[in-house]
């Protein structure tokens, strides 16, 4: 098990009412991609191991500073696409991808994790409807187009009300397509009129 503290922006006000799956992803990606200026302190953790985590948010533009900066990394968040980044000292690269699917300091997050590809992988699909934590919730299930990482499909379940990022389950490739990964919000908080994720649970549902 690993908690997140404070650390992205995913859930807003209430926003322009949407009905399709595409208009609803588009709702949760201008929220993570319109978050303004603030810097929040938080942790990985997994048992007794504890990853101090500084997110510093400039509009569409994240950084991640883990250790107290001994590594950075960039994710840029447009309305349409994202971008992920390797900082060391003074440059920037794109993250290497053979380094994607490696886990963050011995945790069960990945880099990959961080970088929210999913919110922009096309024809998401409605599925179902769900209670979670008391609210009504759309479950969202859409299959990665370009075949890379370790995800093969994700399910996301979404808030009605205010199109609130509450859970993902990251597959694995077909036909067995088992869920590998569960992310889930335990806790949120206000800063400036925004809610953010005060804590976020996530759970590796197999070790194959």
């Amino acid at each position: 098990m690993v908690v997140f503290s404070s650390l992205l922006l995913l859930l807003s006000p209430v926003v322009a009412r949407a009905q399709t799956a595409e208009e609803i992803m588009s709702s949760v990606r201008q929220v993570a991609a319109l978050q303004g200026k603030q810097t929040l302190s938080g942790q990985i953790r997994k048992g007794a191991r504890r990853i101090p985590l500084t997110l510093f948010l400039r509009d569409n533009n994240l950084q991640f500073a883990l250790d107290g900066g001994a590594e950075r990394f960039h994710l840029r968040l447009n309305e349409d696409d994202q971008q992920l980044f390797a900082i060391s000292g003074d440059e920037v690269s794109p993250f290497p991808e053979d380094k994607i699917n490696e886990a963050i300091g011995e945790t069960d997050v990945s880099y990959e994790d961080l970088a929210l590809k999913f919110l922009y992988w096309k024809n998401p699909q409605i599925v179902g409807r769900q209670k979670l934590n008391g609210q009504d919730c759309w479950r969202i299930h859409v299959a990665n187009p370009e075949k890379t990482g370790r995800y093969r499909e994700v399910s996301v379940w979404v808030t009605m009300k205010q199109r609130a990022l509450m859970r993902v389950v990251g597959y694995g490739p077909r036909p067995e397509a088992e869920p590998l990964k569960q992310f889930e919000i335990t806790g949120v908080m206000k800063v400036n009129d925004l809610f953010t994720v005060k804590s976020m649970k996530v759970t590796l549902l197999t070790y194959s």
